[in-house]
């Protein structure tokens, strides 16, 4: 296969966590990653080349009103635009959202090959995001079975490998995190509130988005460094995280009790349920306690002292086993 300029696309919280397992793919090309400029994508940039565009999502027009996101995605498209022209990419790869949209329709019309990989925060029901994309697709990857009869582009490749949790030495620590943009007050209150009760009686360390939460007795930062999140994992026996698919991975595979908590659509803190999906799949593996409130939160707490978890990794070759064989026209074998 000859060498190709591949354009690594993705917003910059989850999909890009999940983009990054197709680097042994991207490595044999002159690839880069086309992101937001988040505390994980500057991480990424100190070792791999990127290039940033402004912050834009679908979900902005219920969260931040109409005006605020026409503006978002009016900035965002002509930066993909300018990106575009400097970097002329002969394949661009995507695992959503928003902010890469634009740059899959510039692909798409100059006819360039588009590989969209549906986000694995996806298990029942596809995304508004991968419903727009999949007209662009040229390969349309779903990372769970049940989504192959949603879509007729749809092939299911499947990347898990599981085993034991491996055992790690702890701390006396509890690690919360609620991901990379958007605040979660109800579950930092809720670990708090249980401090308070005595239930949790480690060290907490939280990161909490743009929020200005700072709960008494809590080490709180809004955001941390990708470096800073991974030693906190390793450090922490218990992590209690929203049910984003980058923040449970990341805690499952430092070996952590993992605790997840789904955000709600009804109380403003996502855009829709979906999270009950993923945390719900993740929780039927094995992987995952989940907690949808304060007492559950009770439950799941003492139930991740006393249960032995499970690891799962993610197998960056499956990807790049369908990649390759797209791209040397071979047809594409559902896993």
């Amino acid at each position: 296969m000859k060498k190709l300029r591949v354009c690594l696309a993705a917003s910059g919280g989850g999909h890009l966590r999940q983009l990054v397992q197709m680097l042994p793919f991207a490595r044999k090309h002159d690839y880069y990653f086309l992101t937001e400029a988040t505390p994980l994508g500057l991480s990424l940039a100190k070792d791999h080349p990127a290039r940033f565009v402004p912050h834009f999502a679908f979900g902005q027009r219920e969260t931040d009103g109409f005006l605020k996101f026409a503006w978002a995605g009016i900035s965002n498209f002509f930066a993909s635009i300018w990106h575009f022209i400097v970097m002329r990419p002969d394949v661009v790869i995507s695992t959503g959202a928003g902010a890469a949209f634009f740059t899959l329709v510039l692909a798409w019309a100059t006819r360039r090959k588009v590989i969209y990989i549906e986000s694995i925060a996806r298990v029942e029901s596809i995304s508004m995001f991968g419903k727009l994309s999949a007209r662009f697709a040229d390969l349309y990857l779903v990372q769970w079975p049940g989504l192959v009869s949603q879509h007729p582009k749809a092939v299911y490749c499947n990347p898990f490998c599981q085993s034991e949790a491996p055992a790690h030495a702890k701390a006396h620590k509890l690690f919360a995190t609620v991901g990379t943009v958007l605040p979660f007050d109800r579950m930092i209150n809720s670990v708090h509130q249980l401090m308070q009760e005595g239930v949790i009686t480690e060290t907490v360390v939280a990161q909490t988005g743009e929020s200005d939460i700072a709960p008494e007795g809590i080490e709180v930062h809004k955001t941390l460094p990708q470096d800073d999140m991974d030693r906190h994992l390793k450090e922490s026996g218990i992590a209690i995280v929203h049910g984003g698919s980058g923040s449970m991975l990341g805690a499952i595979r430092a070996g952590c009790a993992v605790i997840a908590m789904p955000r709600r659509h009804d109380l403003g803190e996502h855009y829709d349920d979906h999270q009950f999906e993923l945390v719900g799949a993740f929780r039927d593996q094995g992987l995952v306690f989940e907690a949808r409130d304060v007492d559950s939160l009770r439950e799941a707490i003492k139930a991740a002292r006393e249960g032995k978890g499970k690891s799962v990794e993610i197998d960056p070759n499956a990807y790049a086993r369908f990649i390759e064989g797209f791209l040397e026209g071979k047809p594409p074998v559902q896993s």
